[in-house]
């Protein structure tokens, strides 16, 4: 297990990129971190337990951008990892941007958003405990490694040298080197190594409880690559992980946020195999129910009997986009029948269920206003459905 290793820091001033922490100040090195514009970057990540044989080494890709005006986060983030198992490979994600935090791993997609429920960003109005700043690899980021070093420099347990102007691996570096020690004991050696040019983080170790029998080695190595993502919004991060949100999102926070707001694309097969497609926010010939069914539901065929029936008896005038979510058509039209002059039936939507934040359970029922904004939504299966639906479309435009 390394003893040894060296940090480094910069900080962009507007003369100019000028060497940070000159005089050995741990502060000025954070405050330096704190101040790294948009990054990205890739690293692998190692841990070493004393009861293991091998290492097990993640890979791991960054990605993180100033958010001057976020009270909750200092940083916009996106961490993306991977890991090889006897079994196969793993992998998994995590974001926090606009007040959302979502993370995936183990086929379960867990997401929080700050307006619902702002506690989980700041327990005991902690933010430092947050669910977006303690998941997992969220302190690879540089603008995180600033708060642990100004906690560091804050508490008397961590007794460090900061060396400025040295070399590592042949680049100009700074080099934080310290231990832990609480009580008179050491439970964690430490070291950090700074890109003096670029402000980001070249390599760290951290060995925990040193010599005992609970001993644990990290060590990262950092280098750079591409940004994932153009921006860091959930369009963009919808789209990059459309198999995480179609399959396994839980949480209808979108969905109930629709109302309102313009109704997502809707891009899927019909049932006689023509392509269906609706941008979002295009204007309907007349107000639309886009229903989201799955022909295995036992509801499914209620809902399909009270909607129609809801059509016979309305005196407004709506059409129904049955969007199903299943891929055999033969199971589809076995439930629907012949579909009535105002009805499309849809194959396979499960990317417009992901893309109007529907999550993994059906049936939601989504009532738009002729000119494409969503007007209400019903969530589940009403005995009282035909008469729910009748109040509804009368109130859509």
């Amino acid at each position: 297990m390394k003893k040894s290793s060296v940090f480094f820091l910069a900080v962009c001033l507007s003369a100019g990129m000028t060497a940070a922490a000159r005089n050995g100040s741990l502060t000025e090195l954070a405050d330096a971190l704190a101040g790294t514009g948009a990054y990205s970057g890739k690293c692998s990540y190692e841990v070493l337990l004393a009861s293991l044989s091998e290492p097990v080494t993640y890979s791991v890709k960054l990605q993180s951008t100033p958010a001057p005006s976020d009270t909750l986060s200092p940083c916009d983030y996106l961490i993306k990892w991977t890991l090889p198992t006897p079994s196969g490979e793993t992998s998994g994600f995590s974001a926090y941007f606009d007040g959302s935090h979502f993370r995936f791993r183990d086929k379960r997609l867990q997401e929080y958003h700050a307006s619902d429920d702002a506690t989980s960003f700041a327990p005991g109005g902690n933010l430092s405990r947050g669910v977006h700043r303690q998941v997992q690899f969220a302190d690879l980021l540089p603008q995180f490694l600033a708060h642990k070093l100004r906690d560091m420099a804050a508490d008397s347990t961590y007794i460090y040298k900061v060396t400025c102007d040295t070399v590592y691996n042949g680049t100009p570096a700074t080099v934080l080197r310290g231990v832990r020690r609480i009580a008179g004991y050491d439970c964690m050696e430490y070291t950090y190594v700074f890109d003096n040019a670029t402000l980001h983080p070249l390599h760290y170790d951290l060995e925990t409880n040193p010599g005992q029998i609970g001993e644990q080695s990290i060590a990262v190595n950092y280098s750079p690559c591409e940004p994932i993502l153009a921006k860091i919004d959930l369009q963009s991060l919808i789209k990059l992980e459309s198999k995480a949100f179609e399959k396994y999102r839980e949480n209808t926070f979108s969905l109930d946020n629709l109302p309102g707001r313009p109704m997502p694309q809707i891009m899927a097969p019909t049932l006689t195999g023509e392509r269906y497609y609706h941008a979002s926010g295009a204007p309907f010939s007349a107000p639309t129910i886009i229903a989201f069914v799955e022909a295995g539901v036992g509801s499914t065929p209620d809902i399909i009997k009270d909607i129609r029936k809801a059509e016979v008896l309305s005196s407004t005038l709506f059409n129904v986009v049955w969007a199903f979510l299943d891929h055999k058509a033969d199971e589809v039209e076995e439930i629907t029948g012949p579909q009535t002059a105002e009805e499309t039936i849809l194959l396979h939507a499960g990317g417009a269920a992901r893309d109007a934040g529907v999550g993994s359970t059906t049936p939601v029922i989504i009532f738009v206003n002729s000119d494409g904004t969503v007007n209400d939504i019903i969530r589940g299966y009403n005995r009282e459905l035909s008469s729910i639906v009748l109040q509804k479309v009368t109130l859509c435009k």
